[in-house]
């Protein structure tokens, strides 16, 4: 997700010959997510010990679906697998439609099946280069064609109990007995893959990756069943600013409602860089001033310092947000 970009200009007013308190002013500048397309792809783990898994992502969808729908988004949804060695069906798309969109007919019953990918799939998960093959030429504009739109944001997803092995043949033929995660020295590095990611979009294109995966080993899990720490999915979502996920809650619904607003792009709350004076706040979206007020303008909570948006005042994409005000102390 890209963070809204900030600008702060603090400037001290007046004189102490008055005897009067001067506070520092603040203007803050914001910018709102300028389109509403959005293509989301989520790799999902079709390996041997993700059923329950699979079923939580399809459980927890309608969570996901809340910011999405929310923010008036014009999406499309795909899946695949990790399971690269099944070479038919590599990086394809899943179910039918391979594509969902806002026109799919009962489009949450339709993911909650497409995401159930089954147990069959290769133990050895390659999901970060899955997703890239997805996403490339020749997949993209022949298997999967139709899925990337240019100038929409890309969201990508992992969901895995173990980490990604992705290793363009490095391991072809060979026996190991260690897992092949665990074979750093044969995996691509990870920052090559980033780069090989950063050619699938435009500069101008926002891009988010995500990860719902296995959390340290120092993390206590009883109740989890299966799992490794998942580090080379969530340095991806470290590198394009995604939400790490655990896949040892027992629940995801908090998790999917995150992912959710993420994707969706119109913030209707954004965090100061200083605490307020609550009464000396002032709001502009473009050149038009948002008053306070709880239905259709702003409000502003005191103890975290944020000003929240509401009704008619949520500022549209594309839309520039300034806000100015006198610091104060905390609460």
């Amino acid at each position: 997700m890209r963070i809204p970009a900030l600008a702060s200009v603090c400037i001290l007013i007046g004189c102490a010959q008055d005897q009067k308190i001067h506070r520092a002013s603040n203007r803050e500048v914001f910018f709102q997510e300028p389109t509403d397309e959005v293509d989301i792809l989520w790799v999902v783990d079709n390996s041997k010990s993700m059923a329950d898994n699979q079923a939580k992502i399809a459980e927890s969808f309608a969570s996901f679906m809340v910011g999405l729908e929310d923010s008036g988004s014009d999406f499309q949804i795909g899946v695949i697998t990790t399971d690269l060695d099944d070479y038919e069906n590599a990086a394809l798309l899943q179910g039918e439609p391979a594509i969902l969109t806002n026109e799919t007919e009962d489009y949450t019953t339709k993911f909650q099946d497409m995401v159930v990918v089954g147990i069959e799939g290769s133990d050895m998960e390659e999901g970060i280069d899955a997703a890239y093959r997805a996403l490339s030429e020749p997949m993209i504009s022949g298997a999967n064609a139709g899925f990337r739109r240019s100038g929409a944001t890309l969201m990508i997803n992992f969901v895995s109990d173990e980490d990604d092995c992705s290793d363009r043949g490095s391991l072809y033929g060979s026996s190991y007995a260690r897992p092949c995660y665990e074979e750093a020295g044969k995996l691509v590095p990870v920052k090559d893959l980033i780069k090989d990611y950063e050619d699938l979009r435009a500069a101008d294109e926002r891009f988010i990756v995500s990860s719902i995966v296995g959390p340290k080993m120092s993390a206590s899990h009883p109740d989890c069943g299966e799992w490794r720490p998942g580090s080379r999915y969530n340095t991806m979502a470290q590198a394009y600013g995604g939400i790490e996920g655990n896949i040892c809650e027992q629940d995801f619904a908090n998790i999917m409602a995150d992912l959710g607003l993420q994707v969706g792009g119109v913030l209707t709350s954004f965090v100061l860089q200083d605490y307020a004076v609550e009464e000396t706040i002032e709001v502009w979206v473009d050149e038009s001033r948002i008053p306070a007020d709880d239905s259709n303008g702003w409000t502003y909570d005191t103890e975290y310092k944020v000003v929240y948006f509401h009704g008619d005042g949520i500022p549209p994409r594309g839309s520039e947000i300034a806000i100015e005000y006198e610091v104060g102390a905390p609460g």
